[in-house]
């Protein structure tokens, strides 16, 4: 059985791991997203207010280094979903002959 392609079964399977993995990188995104928009508001209450000096600088960039690693991370994901599907397609027509 050695070097024959996986089954249909196996894909689909395959897919669904990686379909959470996905949803769990978004959501993690979300987070991130939510925690730079808090930090945004920060920012406008501290003009508002006059401060001169930005205490958050170090969180920002490390929540901006977390949103490039998250969407990287995202992005590898999405490609690698692409190909198992392409390897789902080609079973499926496999199969059907």
């Amino acid at each position: 059985m050695t070097g024959q392609p996986p089954d249909v079964r196996t894909i689909l399977d395959q897919r669904m791991a990686l379909i959470q993995a996905i949803a769990a990188a978004n959501c993690e995104h979300l987070r991130l997203n939510q925690i730079a928009s808090g930090m945004m508001i920060l920012d406008q209450k501290a003009e508002e207010d006059g401060a001169s000096e930005d205490p958050h600088d170090a969180d920002r960039a490390a929540n901006d280094e977390a949103l490039d690693a998250s969407m990287t991370l995202i992005t590898a994901l999405e490609a690698e979903l692409a190909e198992l599907d392409r390897h789902l397609a080609a079973a499926i027509e496999r199969d059907e002959k």
